[in-house]
């Protein structure tokens, strides 16, 4: 019993000084992108750490990172950095994942996916995929879930992506624990963490261990569920995630309460709950308050359920309101970017306006210059005047086809300045030879008018008597 108190201790002890340890860690985290961002010197730079942060912040201040994803995305839109909009977009719809508005969470990273797709990362469509897949797996949606888990997988095995794979299995494993699809999930659970072994990934070890105590625990076979979450807490502890370690030691209290070892049942419960309350898990601490006030029920300790029971009503309302205040800020925030994205549409389409019209009156233009320079070619000016005109309008000609299919070329190449240089080298090839014997017709043709036009003027002149008069052939 002695030795049985003083492992309880020990552990204990060890996960607050890993919580302290966490949180340190967490500020200098956050310290040192804020430093980074100060002392960024490229745009591209900002835009990089900008996401880090909203990332950073994504849980704990879901607001915050919803501005900082904001702020990234504007730069990355402004600066024309698609792998920066990429970004931003997967910032913008990890905040609305973890503000709840599944919908807009899903609407973001499809946007998201959008860019891979053009960018052919499929790499990133896996990492995207998967994400889309949790949040199917939040809204309880879990066939929509695994279509999107699946595809994730595919793309993973097919180009050897060796974490993805491990990632992917593991999410499968875990949507389908929850859709209580059990053998299915401990296949592919189980795979996980093989895999996440041969990787030495901690946390996915850790992850694989829990949730294979879970569907043990479902399937009331609770010796091996004891085995695997026992396994599971010093590996979780290390990596540090906490939500998954407060998850085990729950599936140990759990279990003990079903094997009738209610002591150690109350001291595992207690421990989630004061890591929940300690790191704002509220939701793991409703649980583990649930689960004491019942147990006391059941030992008929009437005072302590009655206590339990009251911290977790309150515990429950204010989640509640905390999820209520979080749906507000949710549409809130959604509506703000609604109307932003609406002024920069406007913008965007004012601009667009601008530029057609100024290609419109280009192209007017050019056809006038020629009238211009064949007008010239009729009238008493040197004749390099007129050539110039040529040249001019000839010029202006072959550089606004270049800049009329620019827009094309760099949508159609995805904005690659290599791919971009190779095609204009590629038209310049084909037009300058056409250019220059076109710009040698053109002159060919205006000095032949102009030519035939003084010949002809000379002509009159000669047909005209020295007073204006025709001269009459008769009397001469």
């Amino acid at each position: 019993m002695y030795n049985s108190l003083k492992m309880k201790l020990i552990a204990l002890l060890s996960v607050f000084l890993l919580l302290s340890i966490s949180g340190f860690s967490q500020k200098q985290v956050l310290d040192s992108l804020y430093k980074d961002l100060a002392t960024q010197k490229t745009d591209s730079g900002r835009v990089s750490v900008l996401y880090d942060l909203s990332y950073a912040y994504h849980k704990s201040k879901p607001d915050s990172a919803l501005i900082l994803a904001q702020q990234a995305y504007k730069l990355a839109k402004k600066i024309k950095f698609l792998k920066g909009e990429s970004w931003a977009l997967n910032g913008l719809a990890n905040a609305f994942h973890s503000l709840h508005n599944y919908p807009r969470a899903i609407e973001y990273f499809i946007e998201e996916l959008k860019i891979h797709e053009k960018r052919g990362k499929p790499k990133n469509m896996a990492n995207t995929y998967i994400s889309m897949a949790l949040v199917y797996s939040s809204e309880e949606e879990y066939g929509k879930a695994l279509s999107y888990a699946f595809k994730a997988e595919d793309i993973a095995k097919r180009d050897s992506l060796a974490d993805l794979i491990l990632y992917s299995k593991l999410n499968i494993g875990d949507i389908y624990e929850k859709a209580n699809q059990l053998s299915l999930a401990m296949i592919y659970t189980r795979n996980a963490y093989k895999l996440s072994l041969i990787q030495k990934n901690d946390l996915i070890t850790g992850t694989s261990l829990n949730n294979l105590g879970n569907i043990y625990f479902k399937r009331k076979d609770y010796l091996n569920a004891l085995n695997y979450y026992s396994k599971s807490i010093p590996i979780l502890a290390y990596a540090g995630d906490l939500n998954t370690l407060s998850e085990s030691n729950l599936g140990l209290a759990k279990v003990y309460k079903e094997q009738g070892e209610n002591d150690s049942a109350v001291y595992y419960a207690k421990k989630v709950y004061d890591l929940a309350i300690k790191n704002e898990f509220f939701a793991r601490a409703v649980d583990a308050g649930t689960f004491l006030s019942k147990l006391y029920k059941d030992e008929n300790r009437i005072d302590s359920a009655f206590a339990y029971q009251e911290i977790t009503v309150n515990l429950s309302d204010s989640i509640d309101s905390k999820e209520r205040a979080k749906e507000v800020q949710s549409i809130t925030i959604a509506e703000e970017f609604r109307q932003k994205e609406i002024e920069e549409t406007k913008i965007k389409d004012a601009e667009d306006r601008r530029q057609k019209l100024q290609l419109l009156a280009i192209g007017i233009f050019i056809p006038i210059l020629f009238f211009i320079s064949i007008f010239l070619s009729r009238r008493k000016v040197p004749k390099k005047v007129i050539e110039f005109s040529g040249v001019v309008s000839l010029l202006m000609l072959f550089e606004y086809l270049t800049l009329f299919i620019h827009p094309f070329v760099a949508e159609k190449s995805h904005h690659s300045p290599f791919i971009e240089i190779i095609v204009f080298v590629v038209i310049a090839s084909l037009l300058t030879p056409t250019h220059h014997r076109v710009e040698h017709w053109l002159i060919h043709k205006l000095t032949k008018i102009r030519e035939q036009h003084f010949l002809n003027r000379q002509k009159r002149e000669v047909k005209e008597e020295p007073d204006g008069t025709t001269p009459n052939t008769e009397n001469s």
